[in-house]
């Protein structure tokens, strides 16, 4: 109970009792003491109720008031500037200002960098300003919600992964990701009559930390002399570090310190080889699959993911006697699709002129997943390439892939060809 209803409670019995005495017709010489006692409470009682009442409204608004830390932290995220770190570092001068407050915070948080100075996800970021993810009122008389993507969000949302369903995610340690295999189902009962629940069986995914690299030579005259240096390596930086994880995603081998991707994982009954020309057909026939195994609602929770070429062939192949193509089929059917070459390089032309890729059908998000650690840490070089005038710098970044309910949600289709 808050101070000042404890104090309100006092002050009503106080109340009570007073009125008692005084619609007593012959007040005593006791009752007479009694009075004046109360009534001397009751006055101390009110000046304790307003002093209990404003503090407790202080608390309140401090209560009320959001935590600013993380906010003015955020905005320094977002107006850290590289070329101030790599000017520093190539003139060899400790950093400075607010670059070294975030080095510092972000070290704090994630640990010291390993290998060179950390710096945030949102100086990859070509436009800084909060992107709000649900403009939406609220309802039932809740308070409208505007949350915003965060850093990490926002550097994948325009990737092939990200547009695929794959979420990108800040983690730390060994974190553990459940998946229920099997157990969980719904009965139907009569009034009075109960249902046996099944044993629920799961299975966990450890992710591994796996480091990407990535390097970009820059030249001492452009550090000195370009005025739009930060919003190129800004753009370069970025496009540099999410191809990269892009290719590992949907190509990467598990091998030479590689993560496993979906042309690693999807093996046994989740692929299947086409070796045929890239078809409507073929392709709804597999994207049919997914959506009744992953009991999903709608078309438009598949998604199909292939190489720019497969996006040509079938907008190239007409319906005979027609001027719709086989892509206008695969729109008009509501899946999703997205074309990358990050998904799948072109497959070499054979002695028919014909290459084969491959095509990849995914359900919904959620079931695929890249866990990163910490922030990207960056080493600005100026001396092994110093005969060239210019300077190398080399990007870290400690993540993995995770892929979830493979029997289900996703199917590989090798071997389409883009020529019949």
């Amino acid at each position: 109970m808050l101070k000042s209803q404890s104090i309100q409670l006092e002050q009503s019995k106080r109340r009570e009792r007073l009125a008692e005495l005084s619609n007593t017709e012959e007040l005593s010489e006791e009752g007479r003491s009694e009075m004046r006692s109360l009534t001397q409470a009751y006055q101390d009682g009110e000046v304790e109720l307003r002093a209990a009442l404003v503090l407790e409204e202080a608390e309140r608004e401090k209560i009320a008031e959001p935590d600013k830390q993380q906010t003015d932290f955020d905005r320094e995220c977002r107006s850290f500037d590289l070329t101030a770190v790599i000017g520093s570092l190539v003139d060899g001068k400790p950093l400075s200002g607010r670059e070294a407050e975030v080095n510092e915070e972000l070290e704090s948080r994630h640990g010291v960098g390993q290998k060179g100075v950390r710096f945030p996800w949102e100086s990859l970021l070509e436009t800084r300003a909060d992107a709000v993810t649900d403009s939406s009122a609220g309802t039932s008389g809740e308070l409208a919600s505007r949350p915003t993507m965060n850093a990490l969000e926002r550097f994948f949302e325009t990737s092939a992964a990200g547009r695929f369903g794959v979420n990108v995610m800040q983690v730390t340690g060994a974190p553990s990701f459940p998946e229920i295999t099997g157990g969980a189902g719904l009965s139907w009962v009569a009034e009075g009559e109960g249902a046996d629940a099944d044993a629920i069986s799961t299975t966990a995914k450890q992710p591994a930390i796996h480091t990407a690299t990535g390097r970009y030579l820059l030249s001492r005259q452009a550090i000195r002399q370009n005025s739009a240096l930060q919003s190129i390596l800004r753009r370069d930086l970025a496009e540099v570090l999410r191809e990269g994880i892009d290719l590992a995603i949907f190509q990467g081998t598990g091998a030479d310190e590689q993560p496993a991707g979906f042309e690693t994982v999807l093996t046994g009954g989740r692929t299947a080889a086409l070796d045929d020309v890239a078809s409507f057909s073929d392709f709804l026939l597999r994207a049919t699959e997914i959506q009744e195994t992953a009991k999903l609602s709608t078309p438009s929770q598949v998604r199909i993911a292939g190489a720019p070429i497969v996006h040509q062939t079938l907008a190239d192949t007409l319906i005979s006697g027609t001027a719709v193509s086989e892509l206008d089929r695969l729109k008009g059917a509501g899946f999703a699709t997205l074309w990358s070459s990050q998904v799948s390089a072109r497959g070499a032309r054979d002695e028919t002129d014909k290459g084969a890729s491959t095509v990849y059908f995914g359900a919904g998000s959620n079931n695929a997943y890249v866990p990163t650690w910490g922030s990207p840490e960056l080493i600005v070089d100026p001396y092994s390439e110093s005969k060239t005038g210019k300077v190398a710098l080399t990007m870290f970044a400690f993540l993995d892939v995770l892929i979830q309910r493979t029997a289900t949600h996703y199917f590989k289709l090798t071997g389409v060809q883009d020529r019949a």
